[in-house]
């Protein structure tokens, strides 16, 4: 079938019921990357069994790419890495190893079963198994339920995942406030798997939408950072403004983000016209925050574990929010040399925020219209690159040279200054800006005070 590699040989039966692949599923294997059947081939001559689980099955039923292909063996991981003796032990404690074959990796884990979970975090005792059935049974959601016997190509859907992919429905394996309480996580996992893109919006069922707002507390016992992992996916999303409402709606954007907003907010509906065009989802964070008081920002972005350049890109953002450089072409060229790449955005951001009449916390610094705000988009769009780039013409040495002054904040400030003209009248040569040097009163006046090369 496969023309890089003999089909690999059949491993250990499951326990559970099986279905044959799809026609769409077999397409998919039957182009599987030769270092992966080599494995699969050495587990099963090994006298193991070895399945595709997670999210590759439920991907390939959806048409869509497959980011990352996960194994589950009925091995244990001392058996598994004699076996791969260059195995990662990425999670040995709960049965995962990494194996390599040339530039690929995949994650591996052993089959387990897993008792009472005391914190909603992890389980108190993590046993090896050798039941298919029994760890399909553990996972979160009927659609990452499912597992792929690749030698026979054979489809293991025991919660009939297949079907609620047909039928557009997010559901719990088994009772949806158990699997809730097991690992608080879920309840991000699941409002990420209800936007489905293009597609739309996936509805969870009855049972699982109810133990959602019921167990959202259980949110208190997971790590930021997984979190917020979970949560920048759900901003990245297609579907995120309605996403979003549901989360509020349920009580966990509150739950989250220990901030208040009401299902009325213009912001919503000014996320969902950014997001229809864009995926960026720190500026879509900025936009649910930009109502919420300044004070306490750096403290929410603090606890959800935001990388520095995470928290500095948002930061910024919001306090940009409000200020829009005046309609000439100097301070066009401020603007754009400030933000650079993020100029043009934060137009198109100020435009969206005025059209929905977002009541910002730290509110407008002037009352532009958008008639007025749309021509500043497009006089910053038309501005010719700089004639002698961004770098300054006049360095601190020069400076030191022409004016006396020693190294130290003054020359500083002087050399932002003319740095700001040079900018505001895009100045190409030395003796132009000693001619501007010669003209500006600096001797005897404050160098704080001067213009400096900023926005706002």
């Amino acid at each position: 079938m496969n023309e890089q590699a003999d089909w690999p040989t059949p491993g250990n039966l499951a326990d559970v019921s099986a279905q044959n692949c799809p026609p769409m599923m077999k397409k998919w294997l039957q182009q599987l990357d030769e270092g992966l059947l080599e494995i699969l081939n050495t587990i099963a001559e090994n006298g193991g069994g070895v399945w595709i689980v997670g999210g590759a099955p439920r991907d390939v039923m959806l048409s869509t790419d497959v980011s990352d292909i996960d194994l589950a063996v009925d091995l244990n991981p001392q058996e598994m890495i004699k076996i791969f003796p260059d195995a990662i032990e990425t999670g040995i404690d709960f049965g995962t190893l990494t194996l390599r074959n040339g530039d690929s990796m995949y994650q591996c884990t052993t089959l387990r079963t897993e008792a009472q979970y005391v914190d909603g975090r992890r389980p108190q005792v993590v046993n090896w198994g050798t039941s298919l059935a029994q760890d399909l049974q553990r996972r979160d959601f009927t659609i990452n339920a499912m597992a792929i016997d690749v030698s026979r190509m054979k489809l293991h859907d025991p919660h009939n995942g297949v079907l609620d992919l047909q039928r557009g429905l997010l559901r719990a394996v088994g009772h949806a406030s158990l699997r809730l309480s097991e690992d608080g996580l879920r309840i991000m996992r699941a409002y990420r798997f209800m936007d489905r893109g293009a597609a739309g919006i996936w509805y969870p069922d009855e049972n699982l939408a109810s133990a959602l707002s019921e167990k959202r507390r259980m949110l208190s016992n997971v790590a930021s950072e997984r979190i917020w992992s979970e949560f920048r996916k759900i901003l990245s999303g297609e579907n995120v403004s309605a996403i979003l409402e549901m989360m509020l709606k349920d009580e966990v954007l509150a739950m989250i983000l220990k901030t208040e907003w009401n299902l009325a907010s213009p912001i919503f509906d000014a996320i969902s016209e950014f997001s229809e065009a864009n995926s960026d989802f720190l500026t879509v964070f900025s936009i649910l925050l930009s109502e919420t008081d300044s004070l306490i920002i750096p403290q929410l972005l603090n606890k959800l574990k935001l990388s520095k350049f995470e928290r500095d890109s948002i930061i910024g953002k919001l306090s940009r929010m409000g200020n829009i450089p005046l309609n000439e072409i100097g301070k066009l060229r401020i603007h754009r040399h400030v933000l650079g790449d993020e100029a043009q955005k934060h137009l198109h951001l100020e435009y969206l925020i005025r059209k929905h009449s977002i009541r910002l916390a730290e509110g407008y610094s002037d009352d532009c219209s958008l008639q007025e705000l749309d021509e500043i988009i497009i006089n910053s769009s038309r501005l010719e690159p700089l004639s002698f780039g961004d770098k300054s013409i006049l360095d601190g040495k020069r400076l030191m040279r022409l004016t006396s002054i020693k190294s130290g904040p003054k020359l500083g400030n002087l050399k932002s200054w003319l740095h700001y003209i040079q900018i505001e009248r895009d100045i190409q040569t030395e003796q132009e800006m000693i001619q501007i040097l010669s003209t500006i009163i600096w001797q005897n006046s404050d160098g704080n005070e001067w213009p400096k090369v900023q926005f706002p």
